[in-house]
Parts: C-alpha cells; structure tokens; sequence
C-alpha cells in the first residue's frame, strides 16, 4: 500500500512539474506594448499570443490594357494580398506546429535559412493597433518556401509599440547580430540589415485596410501580418558546427525606434527601452539536430526534410 501511495505520489509531483514547465513557458511567451498614453504599459499573455493568425502581406501588380473606350494603355495598379503562415495560431492545418517565438529562432543542421526585414502590425478584432519589426524568415527549397519549418522558425517582437510611435518622422528599423567574442563577457554586434524607414510600408498598410473585405478573417480576433520592408532575402551568417546540440549561435535584435541610433540602446537597460517607446525583437539562434532525424517529425514537413 505504501508502496502504491508513493508511486501516486511521484507521478501527480511528475505532472505538477510539467504542468508548472508549461506556465512558466506560457508565461515567457507573452509580449508588452509600450508608446500607450501616460506611459502606460500593457502585457499580453502567452496563451492569447500562441492564438494569434499569421500572415505575409505581397504586393501584386494588376495591368489594365483597355481604357473606358476600349483603347489600349499601359495602366498598372498594385493591390495587397496577404497568405496564411501554415500553423501560426489556432490551425486548422492537420500536423503543423506552431512556429511563433519571441525568443528563440531554431536553424535544423539540415536546411539553409533566408530572411529579409519586415514591419508586423497586429490587428485586434479588426482594428489596427499596434506595430513592431518583424522577421521574414524562410527555407529555400526546389518546391517553394518553407516559412514554416518546424518549432521557433517565424520569431515576433517581445516588445511592440503603439501606431502613434510607429507614425513619428524618425521612426526607422534596425537591425543587428550580437554575438560573443573569445572572452565570454564580451559582446559584438554588427548590422545584420541596413537601417530603414517605415513610411512606404506604412501606406502598404494604409492601402491593405482600405481594401479589406468585411468578410476577412481579420476582423475577429487578433492577427499579426508582415509586410516586408525589401523584396530580396538574404542568407543569414551560417552557423559553425560543433559537437554541442542545441547551442547558441548568435542574436538576432531588431528595434523599431525613434531614437536617432539604434546601436547604442543594445547597452541600455530593460527600462529605457520602454521609456522610449521602443519596440523590440530578440531572438536566439540556436542550431538543432536535422530535421530528418527527428523520431517523429509530422506529416507536413516530410516533403521538406525527407522529400
């Protein structure tokens, strides 16, 4: 009996474990929103952030070659459509798993990863509401690209800020990787992209909201969409192979700013970040095993790692 008792009891201290894991994980996936009136501060839960729909907004060109009396022109218009990311949010999507972070940006051994800048604008209930950087991240492959490849593979800020700071004249994105030197106190960082404005993409956005249709999923609920600030992707820095699984590489830190130079906020303390209305996004990049040697690897990702 006493036997039976403590094997009861391991178990239910087992499960209070995990269950206490899957808090504080919770807990550590939330994001704040700075730049509110007063300096007010507000914070958004995990299990409401692990719900939020995501999407790329591209631009597509329509051409229209006839005027009102049937001549031909050359007229062009542009026209914002956005795509789901598969998994990001509640899915319907059988075998996907959630690819949101705001902390973690995992790089499998087995796949080259892109990214480009992006500015992500949140929606609640179909309201535009709040603003910060985003990183367009992707796999190349013969088939298409994989936004969606696995755990941690589409990071979000961990810091956004209101349209007001967004909408200022000096408000610009930079970004950066913060990486170690051979001391191990000492942290480098160079640019990772050029220091950029926010202006065209905010009338992209301007653009997008005249355009949506009642019916649009994003009128319900809370959605994140991108809008990439270049066209191009670029190879992120490739990381080194070691013997170490799971080994931090470098940071990746974009800030959405009105401060005249983002470099020297990377020093300043948690505070001043939001005192200034900074929005922030930081990620650690950490090498995992290959996909294709994950003992359960879904349905989904098949074509990708196995082909």
């Amino acid at each position: 009996m006493a036997l039976a008792f403590h094997s009861k009891t391991m178990a239910a201290y087992g499960l209070l474990i995990l269950i206490t894991m899957l808090i504080s994980s919770i807990s550590a996936f939330s994001i704040k929103i700075v730049g509110l009136p007063g300096g007010k501060v507000e914070s958004l839960p995990g299990m409401y952030v692990n719900s939020f729909r995501r999407w790329i907004a591209e631009e597509e060109e329509q051409s229209n070659n006839n005027d009102d009396n049937g001549e031909m022109n050359s007229c062009a218009s542009n026209t914002i459509k956005i795509e789901p990311i598969a998994g990001a949010g509640i899915s319907i999507d059988e075998g996907w798993v959630n690819p949101t972070s705001t902390a973690d940006l995992f790089w499998p051994l087995d796949v080259k990863l892109q990214a480009r800048p992006a500015l992500n604008v949140m929606f609640k209930q179909g309201v535009l509401s709040y603003a910060s950087p985003g990183l367009d991240v992707r796999v190349p492959h013969n088939d298409g690209s994989w936004r969606n490849y696995g755990m941690n593979s589409q990071p979000i800020a961990r810091q956004w800020t209101s349209l007001e700071i967004a909408m200022e004249q000096m408000f610009h994105i930079e970004s950066f990787i913060l990486h170690k030197e051979s001391t191990a106190d000492d942290i480098k960082h160079t640019t990772l992209f050029d220091s950029m404005d926010i202006k065209n993409s905010m009338q992209k956005v301007a653009t997008f909201i005249g355009e949506i249709d009642p019916l649009s999923p994003l009128n319900s609920g809370f959605h994140i969409v991108s809008f990439p600030l270049i066209d191009r992707f670029s190879d992120l820095p490739c990381p080194e192979l070691t013997e170490d699984e799971n080994e931090e590489i470098y940071k990746i830190v974009m800030l959405g700013t009105s401060e005249p130079f983002g470099s020297k906020l990377l020093d300043m303390d948690e505070d001043i970040l939001t005192m200034s209305s900074t929005s922030a996004l930081e990620v650690v990049v950490a090498r995992t095993v290959k996909g294709k040697d994950s003992e359960y690897l879904p349905e989904p990702y098949k074509p990708l790692y196995i082909g």
